[in-house]
């Protein structure tokens, strides 16, 4: 998943920043560490997603390494420990090849600190490859800083779809998702009996945000020094979310953790009737639960519908041992045929437009929800991580986020505390 004015993933999403590295999982090679020695010549380091690691992709490295004799060191991370571990390198200089991006903004964070490249000159070298011509605006403008592109995106996402169990809710009485706030709550309560519970929020403050933009809020105006505003708006669907657990009972509490698949899980194992989420989730769902007769519903309507702008994107730092041999791996995996095949495989939505007019995209129903999503995305402040603030201010929101939905915190002086602090951070 998921950034908080944009997911994605998992975005979304610049969360849980400067946490403690809890490991990683490496393609033929042990987890790495900030202590790492220096990357020998002849590897090719690759950070990555652990929740992204699809086949699609694993062949296009794989054979990339072998064109080009490399030993691929493909190391994958549950994002905040991305964070973290990037962050250590930066200091050290010590590098990855390439990077999987968390989230549009991450990478412009990076670039403005010189610790990223601008990836314009590569683009305009490399005709074939179609930026920014074939891909979404968007995808492209979250990503740009006076001029220049810090990242390229991988993923264009929607976080706020509505995963739903059909036989869970036709057996309450309902033969269509929900489509507004109040609809939720009603079908949330009818099937939240016995052990199943009607949703499940997550402990990941990304997935705030489609409640808090259909309401509205933006997470921030870094020109202005605001953030969470109007304020009686945001109070308004954090306290929503906080109901949902503690009024309502219709949700568990979350349990605070750096993996965002909690609600997916209980979904998968029929204890959820519904979650909200995004495209990420439709492969672990069809994998770990094929018997659920799975429904997919655009995102709710508040006072507006909306959807917050996720979506992950790729990177090359500044001090890559071949910038050029990155940008090729780069180009690889964004073409349009890794993205039909990654959608293929884990139904994930693309930035590219020739993806989006492709058949096997447009003749697809959950993907035809998917861009109904898309469409009502909530664009992003490119302020915040220009400021150099980004991971500060998050952090200071996932706290008083978690404190709302997990310790039932008063959300009006929470939400107070946080503009506050986050105010004064700029």
């Amino acid at each position: 998943m998921p950034v908080l004015t944009s997911l994605d993933r998992r975005s979304f999403l610049r969360l849980g920043l400067g946490v403690t590295v809890l490991g990683a999982v490496g393609t033929g090679c042990s987890p790495a560490t900030p202590s790492s020695s220096k990357q020998e010549a002849g590897t090719f380091t690759i950070y990555w997603n652990a929740g992204h690691g699809y086949q699609a992709y694993k062949e296009v490295i794989d054979q990339f390494g072998k064109d080009h004799d490399l030993t691929i060191n493909w190391q994958k991370f549950q994002w905040p420990d991305l964070t973290t571990k990037l962050t250590a390198d930066f200091r050290s200089g010590n590098v990855p090849d390439l990077v999987e991006e968390i989230s549009a903004g991450t990478g412009t964070q990076y670039g403005l600190a010189g610790n990223v490249l601008a990836l314009d000159e590569f683009a305009a070298a490399d005709k074939a490859f179609g930026f920014p011509g074939d891909f979404i605006d968007a995808a492209v403008t979250a990503r740009q800083y006076e001029g220049k592109t810090y990242s390229i995106p991988l993923h264009l996402t929607a976080n706020g779809l509505v995963f739903y169990n059909k036989a869970l809710l036709s057996a309450a009485g309902f033969s269509k998702p929900p489509t507004t706030w109040d609809e939720f709550l009603e079908i949330a309560k009818a099937t939240s009996k016995d052990k199943v519970s009607g949703t499940a929020l997550n402990s990941d403050p990304a997935y705030s945000a489609p409640f808090y933009q259909q309401q509205r809020v933006a997470f921030s105006d870094v020109a202005a020094k605001q953030f969470m505003s109007p304020p009686d708006s945001a109070r308004s669907a954090l306290q929503y979310m906080q109901d949902l657990v503690f009024a309502s009972k219709v949700s568990p509490a979350p349990v605070a953790t750096t993996d965002y698949s909690g609600p997916q899980k209980l979904f998968s194992a029929k204890r959820a009737a519904m979650f909200v989420s995004g495209p990420w989730d439709l492969a672990p769902v069809r994998q770990g639960s094929p018997d659920i007769d799975l429904g997919l519903a655009a995102p709710l309507t508040g006072s507006v519908q909306a959807a917050a702008m996720a979506g992950a994107g790729l990177m090359i730092p500044a001090k890559a041992k071949d910038p050029k041999l990155s940008w090729e791996l780069l180009t690889k995996l964004a073409a349009v045929k890794t993205e039909l095949a990654a959608t293929k495989e884990a139904g994930m939505s693309m930035p590219r437009k020739s993806w989006a007019a492709d058949p096997a995209v447009a003749g697809d129903a959950n993907l035809a929800i998917i861009a109904k999503a898309l469409a009502v995305v909530t664009p992003q402040d490119a302020g915040l991580p220009a400021s150099g603030k980004a991971a500060q201010i998050n952090e200071l929101y996932k706290k008083a986020y978690q404190q709302i939905i997990i310790q039932q915190a008063p959300v009006e002086a929470t939400l107070a505390d946080f503009r506050k602090q986050a105010g004064a951070a700029l």
